[in-house]
């Protein structure tokens, strides 16, 4: 079951860039594996590069793939042009125009999150954005500001100017868009 929650937060967003320096390592066609204290996967990062600045640094990916994992499986999977992976921090910042999918398992459907600019903290597996981002699934259509996915406690937050529809096409109806473009 997904819990929808209408909060208010307040937007603070940082243009994410790749980071000065010397390149210490690259690595084309990359796949990064990482499990928990107990052994089990926790989340696999994939890329076409990865460019790492200082030994053990910021390192910028391009074309990010990544899965978070939970109960053996695929709990999301987010993609975006361009991120900014931080392992000492364990945080992946998804650059651009970001895409994250929740696969349908047991009875729970699946869901499409539209967003840009989305952080991931790998530990928690708590994602958040302050740009517009809109949410699918079936029967479904919101459309809000600000966002945050909680993995692990299987709730999805959208918190300001959030706009509703439910139907069987579970996609934005123009007719019923109070924001004409």
């Amino acid at each position: 079951m997904v819990l929808f929650t209408l909060a208010c937060a307040s937007p603070a967003t940082a243009e994410v860039t790749p980071p000065e320096g010397e390149v210490t390592l690259q690595i084309d066609g990359f796949t990064l594996h990482a499990t928990g204290d107990d052994g089990e996967r926790t989340h696999r990062l994939q890329g076409t590069r990865l460019r790492e600045f200082g030994r053990d640094g910021p390192q910028w990916v391009d074309d990010p793939e990544l899965d978070l994992f939970a109960d053996g499986g695929i709990e999301w999977r987010w993609t975006a042009p361009a991120a900014l992976h931080r392992p000492a921090d364990e945080t992946l910042d998804l650059v651009g125009p970001t895409h994250g999918v929740q696969p349908a398992r047991g009875e729970r459907v699946q869901t499409v999150i539209d967003s840009r600019d989305v952080r991931i903290a790998t530990d928690t597996m708590i994602a958040t954005s302050d740009a517009l981002s809109t949410l699918n699934q079936p029967g479904l259509f919101q459309r809000g500001t600000g966002l945050r996915v909680d993995s692990r406690a299987d709730t999805i937050e959208l918190f300001h100017d959030v706009y509703s529809l439910y139907s069987e096409a579970s996609e934005e109806d123009p007719a019923h868009d109070p924001d004409p473009e």
